[in-house]
């Protein structure tokens, strides 16, 4: 048996799909026609596409290719395997009844009912999702997403969006996911993904802000924002080893960066705002279904590189 395999008998074992049936029902309302595909097993294709990074043709090829995969969507002898146009179809129905929110939810409320603990301080971050940078038309015009956007890091050019997280401090589960186009600063866009609730915040200089650091105190929340020195004010000795404390929990929310990005292979692979919003919630619910099998099947944990 494949490592692959046993991880989905195990997604079997541990999730709960029944939420599925009630999409099926928002989706399909016309009581007439042909009888469509049932949406747990087009959801379950989704979850596939962002465990695996696969498009929608290389995912009907795979399912048809691959056993573990069949077996996976329940399918047996003599049924039909949906073709990427159906799936795409059923994207967009996610995409304009919103829910992916939903689904990021349904997924956090299950790692509860678990019993799994998720404390209440977060790590918040933000990943730059790239995007084509479009080619110039005969017309004058130009192919460019236009809701995509420019920023730059470590002196290099990026165009496209940012996909911004709230981790709790363990780096164990994404709590909060907001997605904005490249060229807004991260802490713009910090209250977001937070609730308000939480009983401290860790995060590295780019969401350094005074006025978020005097309501936090006056809250008596604890602000594990790293301090950056200025001009003619360097760091105090007292404040590089707090930065370095604050660096060892803040350091545990790249770990799911690390993951979506490298062994999940996600990549934008389409235009515009929402539907980059889509994916990227999707992506971070589909990143918590596959931690949360690593919590109860230890051989399948994701390795972690812990910070000093």
């Amino acid at each position: 048996m494949t490592r692959t395999e046993k991880f989905l008998q195990r997604v079997n074992a541990l999730i709960d799909f029944s939420f599925t049936a009630k999409i099926h029902e928002r989706i399909h309302t016309a009581p007439d026609g042909r009888t469509p595909y049932d949406a747990l097993r087009l959801f379950r294709i989704m979850l596939l596409q962002e465990w695996f990074g696969f498009s929608d043709a290389v995912a009907e090829e795979m399912i048809y290719d691959r056993k573990s995969f069949q077996e996976f969507l329940g399918l047996v002898a003599n049924d039909s395997i949906p073709d990427e146009s159906t799936i795409g179809r059923f994207r967009k129905a996610l995409v304009d009844k919103k829910l992916d929110t939903e689904f990021f939810e349904e997924v956090l409320r299950q790692i509860e009912a678990k019993g799994l603990r998720i404390d209440h301080g977060k790590s918040v971050d933000a990943m730059i999702v790239e995007v084509p940078k479009g080619r110039k038309k005969k017309d004058g015009g130009n192919s460019r997403d236009a809701e995509a956007s420019f920023t730059k890091k470590n002196n290099r050019s990026y165009h496209g969006y940012k996909g911004h997280n709230a981790t709790d401090t363990m780096g164990d589960f994404i709590l909060k996911t907001y997605t904005s186009t490249a060229k807004d600063h991260d802490s713009i866009h910090m209250k977001k993904v937070l609730d308000g609730d939480e009983k401290s915040v860790f995060a590295d200089s780019a969401y350094q802000n005074k006025a978020d650091k005097q309501e936090f105190r006056k809250k008596g929340k604890f602000y594990g924002v790293i301090e950056k020195a200025k001009r003619n004010h360097p760091l105090s000795g007292s404040q590089k080893a707090k930065n370095h404390k604050i660096s060892s929990v803040r350091c545990r929310t790249e770990h799911p960066f690390a993951e979506i990005r490298i062994r999940m292979g996600f990549k934008a692979r389409y235009r515009g705002l929402r539907k980059n919003e889509w994916h990227w919630r999707m992506a971070t619910a589909a990143y918590n279904l596959k931690r949360l099998v690593g919590k109860f099947f230890t051989a399948q944990k994701q390795a972690v590189v812990w910070c000093s």
